[in-house]
C-alpha cells in the first residue's frame, strides 16, 4: 500500500514538472515576440535567425558591398576614358577656353600662297624676250631697266570711285635683238582674280563675297629705246587690293593669250600665260 502511494506521488511530481516547462514557452508567445506560422514572416525570420541565404536573395552586407563596388568602379572607368581622350585629342589653348570657340585659321592671300613678294616702286630690272624680224624668231632673253610709279586720284570719275594708275618707264637699250615682248596686267591680291585688260566698259568682278565694278585702260608711248606703258584701273574708292604685274612673255605665250576669251569667265593670274617668277608685282602702298 505504501509502495503504491509512493509511485503515485512520483508520477504526480513528474506531471507537474512537465506542465511547468510548457509555461516557460507560452510566456514569450504572449508578449508578442514569438514567430507566427505565416509563411512570409516565418521565412524571413528563419533567415534572420540563422544567417542563411535564400536562393536568389542577398544579405545586407553583400548588397552594400555591391553598391560600393558600383560607386567605386564607374568613376575609375570614366576617369580612364577621359585620360585616354585627353591624350588623343588636341589640348585647348587658353584662348579657346576663354572664348569657348575654336581658333580661326588665318586666311592666306593669293600672293602668300604663291610665294610672291611686292617690289617697291622705283628703279628695278626685269627679264624680257628678244626676237629678230618676227616674234617667232627668238634671239635671246635679256634684262631691261624699268621704273615703276603708281598714283591714285578721284578726279574725273564718278562719286565713290577712283583711278589707280601705274606708269612703267621701260629702257631696252641693251636688247640683243630687233624686237621685244612683255606682258602686263592687274589683279586682286587676295584672290588672284585678273582684271580683264583693255576693257573700256564697267564690269562687275566678284572678289570674296563682294562684287566690285572695275575697268581697265592701257596706253603705250614708243620713244625707242624708251617706252612708257600706262595702265589704269578704275575701281571703288575704298578698294586697295589691286596688284600691277609686268614681266616676261614669249611668242608662244602671246599666241596662247590671244586665244583666251576673257569675257567668258573670271581667271586667276596662274591660269594665264604669265611667268610668275619672272614678273614684277607692284602696289600703291608697296605692301
Amino acid at each position: 500500500m505504501k509502495k503504491k502511494a509512493l509511485i503515485l506521488l512520483l508520477a504526480a511530481a513528474v506531471s507537474a514538472s512537465l506542465f511547468a516547462g510548457c509555461g516557460n514557452t507560452a510566456g514569450p508567445a504572449d508578449s508578442g515576440s514569438a514567430v507566427t506560422t505565416e509563411e512570409p514572416d516565418g521565412e524571413n525570420a528563419a533567415q534572420e535567425a540563422d544567417g542563411t541565404e535564400a536562393p536568389g536573395s542577398e544579405t545586407s552586407e553583400e548588397a552594400d558591398a555591391g553598391k560600393d563596388t558600383e560607386v567605386k568602379d564607374e568613376p575609375e572607368d570614366a576617369d580612364a576614358e577621359e585620360d585616354t581622350k585627353a591624350e588623343d585629342e588636341p589640348q585647348e589653348t587658353d584662348a579657346e577656353k576663354d572664348t569657348g570657340k575654336e581658333p580661326e585659321q588665318e586666311s592666306v592671300s593669293w600672293l602668300e600662297e604663291h610665294g610672291i613678294t611686292i617690289t617697291p616702286q622705283g628703279d628695278c630690272s626685269v627679264k624680257l624676250y628678244g626676237y629678230d624680224s618676227y616674234p617667232e624668231d627668238y634671239v635671246d632673253d635679256f634684262m631691261a631697266d624699268v621704273n615703276v610709279a603708281i598714283s591714285e586720284t578721284t578726279e574725273g570719275v564718278d562719286e565713290g570711285l577712283k583711278k589707280v594708275t601705274v606708269v612703267y618707264t621701260l629702257d631696252i637699250s641693251n636688247e640683243p635683238s630687233n624686237g621685244v615682248l612683255w606682258g602686263y596686267g592687274t589683279f586682286d591680291r587676295d584672290t588672284g582674280v585678273y582684271f580683264r585688260g583693255g576693257s573700256k566698259t564697267k564690269e562687275a568682278v566678284k572678289i570674296g563675297d563682294e562684287y566690285f565694278d572695275v575697268w581697265t585702260e592701257t596706253d603705250t608711248v614708243n620713244e625707242h629705246p624708251i617706252y612708257y606703258i600706262t595702265r589704269t584701273l578704275t575701281c571703288p574708292a575704298d578698294y586697295d587690293g589691286a596688284v600691277f604685274l609686268f614681266g616676261y612673255r614669249s611668242h608662244e605665250m602671246s599666241e596662247k593669250n590671244n586665244q583666251i576669251d576673257y569675257t567668258v569667265r573670271l581667271y586667276t593670274v596662274d591660269e594665264l600665260p604669265f611667268v610668275i617668277e619672272d614678273s614684277l608685282y607692284s602696289t600703291l602702298t608697296d605692301e
